[in-house]
């Protein structure tokens, strides 16, 4: 081979050497590129400290209204309707005449009784005189004992058969005053299904009254929320110390307020709940048996408990818990126990301590021991009144740029009309 061709070949494999070496630096800088780590972007939350706050105790439970007195009148005797002497859905007063049955039939029975009392106590009085003198014959011996035992036994039927007859006497007279359907008493009266003329069966159902002031409001408490008010002295012998009010089917608060009146001594067994009683008064009648209400209890005496915002209250299926930053930024998970709602805020009875940061905005983005990046709540707050400033000015500033715009306009106007003359 000649020189020439070995000097050329040479040149070849440097060339290629160097193209070589060239393509592996530049795919291990594209490699370096791709597997070079990527900067994480911080999520951003926005956090409010938990703080003590005085505040009311308050609880809230579903109640139902029933009247303190409420009966179903019955025909106590069988007979013929002869008066209604009320309109349906009245109040009638207490001992007032609502329904009258035909009388005669039971009078005619009263006087019969009396007559049979008459009859017997004229026997017993014959009866008690035959006995005296066979006494006094037995003394001198003209009369048998046998005979002195039956004459006692026949004073001793006499009396038993007057006692009858003042019975069934009594009985009679009892009889005719249930022809006389009176109020229990005071109340509200509702339907009858009777009619003046019709016949009246014993026992048929003549109408129903309900006492309408006071009232009762029957709910039920669980056992921790019981167990809650007792630990609180929220529960008093005489209830005075709870501002009981009710909250009807519209919202809106009944005028008055109540007082508790009765707690049961046992718990359910099957509900584990407790059940209460409140007594509301009702001068207007606006509350009705069988309504369906709230009951909001408020406990007088203020309490200090730590409240954070219910937006960072999150719940799983067997506890509740917030998501609170820690000194180097990471989020923690602290489980808590709440108590009562007390409007935007909730009552943390457990779980945090005061200046603990607890997350309200940017949940769905954080999880545990994931750093972030800190908004309070007031900064944020602030940023949004001055947002909302700017865009309230900014109309105005508008304004006074166009009126600006039309003097000047006006001004070159009037300039070159003066010019052309």
């Amino acid at each position: 081979m000649s020189g020439d061709a070995c000097m050329l070949k040479n040149h070849s494999l440097s060339f290629f050497a160097a193209a070589l070496a060239s393509v592996l630096m530049l795919n291990g800088c594209w490699k370096k590129k791709e597997t070079a780590p990527q900067s994480v972007q911080k999520p951003h939350v926005t956090v409010e400290q938990a703080a003590y706050k005085t505040y009311t105790e308050r609880f809230n439970f579903p109640a139902r209204v029933d009247a303190v007195n409420s009966v179903v009148l019955k025909a106590r005797v069988a007979g013929f309707l002869k008066d209604r002497l009320f309109e349906e859905g009245d109040i009638v007063k207490k001992g007032q005449m609502l329904f009258a049955l035909e009388r005669e039939p039971f009078e005619a029975q009263v006087a019969e009784s009396a007559a049979n009392l008459a009859k017997a106590e004229a026997d017993a009085k014959n009866a008690k005189l035959n006995y005296e003198r066979a006494l006094e014959l037995r003394k001198t011996g003209n009369i048998s004992q046998s005979t002195v035992d039956t004459r006692e036994a026949q004073n001793n039927v006499a009396k038993g058969a007057v006692l009858q007859a003042k019975a069934a006497l009594n009985l009679a007279k009892l009889n005719l005053s249930y022809t006389n359907v009176k109020a229990p008493f005071t109340g509200k009266i509702g339907l009858s299904d009777y009619s003046v003329g019709e016949y009246l069966p014993v026992n048929s159902t003549l109408a129903t009254i309900v006492s309408c002031d006071p009232m009762y409001v029957m709910f039920s408490v669980s056992e921790r929320e019981f167990l809650k008010m007792q630990s609180t002295g929220a529960l008093k012998a005489d209830g005075d110390n709870m501002a009981i009010s009710l909250v009807m089917g519209d919202s809106s608060v009944y005028r008055y307020s109540g007082r508790l009146d009765f707690t049961d001594v046992v718990v359910d067994n099957y509900t584990d709940t407790v059940k209460m009683r409140a007594e509301f008064p009702n001068p207007a009648k606006q509350l009705v048996s069988g309504q369906f209400v709230s009951v909001l209890m408020e406990y007088e005496s203020p309490v200090e408990k730590i409240v954070i915002s219910q937006a960072a209250l999150m719940s799983s299926a067997t506890s509740k818990y917030v998501y609170v930053v820690d000194a180097q930024n990471k989020v923690v998970n602290r489980l808590v126990t709440v108590g009562t709602e007390q409007g935007k805020d909730i009552v943390v009875l457990e779980g945090l301590e005061a200046g603990d940061r607890v997350i309200v905005n940017g949940l769905q983005k954080v999880r545990p021991g994931v750093e972030v990046v800190v908004d309070s709540a007031a900064a944020k707050a602030g940023a949004a009144q001055k947002t909302d400033k700017a865009t309230a000015e900014k109309p105005k500033a508008e304004k006074h740029v166009m009126r600006k715009r039309t003097r000047s306009g006006s001004k070159a106007s009037a300039s070159s009309a003066n010019a052309k003359k």
